[in-house]
C-alpha cells in the first residue's frame, strides 16, 4: 500500500469537555474526595491516647498580703519596720497567714 491508495478519515482536533461535565465531574470528586477523609477521621481514633489518662497538674500559688494601716490621728507613715511599733500602725492579720 502506499500512501495515495491509503483512505483514512482526516483526524479531528480534540474537543474541549462541555461545562456541565466539568461541573458533575468536579462535584463527584469533591463528594469521593470528603467521603474519604471523613472515613479516615473517623478511623483514626487512636485507641492508646483514649485509655491513658492524660496527667493534668494544678499549680497553686499562695500569697499572703499584708497591709499596714496607720493609727487614725497620725499624718505620716514610715515605711521602716523599726518604726511601725513606734507609730502605732499594726498589721492586719487575715486568715490565710
Amino acid at each position: 500500500m502506499t500512501d495515495a491508495t491509503r483512505t483514512e478519515p482526516a483526524r479531528r482536533p480534540a474537543r474541549r469537555p462541555g461545562p456541565g461535565l466539568v461541573l458533575w465531574g468536579s462535584v463527584a470528586l469533591f463528594a469521593l474526595l470528603f467521603a474519604l477523609v471523613a472515613y479516615r477521621v473517623g478511623v483514626s481514633t487512636a485507641p492508646s491516647a483514649a485509655a491513658r489518662p492524660s496527667l493534668v497538674r494544678k499549680v497553686v500559688k499562695r500569697r499572703v498580703v499584708t497591709t499596714i494601716v496607720p493609727t487614725p490621728g497620725r499624718s505620716s507613715v514610715s515605711a521602716s519596720p523599726a518604726s511601725t511599733s513606734e507609730s502605732g500602725a499594726e498589721p492586719i492579720v487575715t486568715g490565710a497567714s
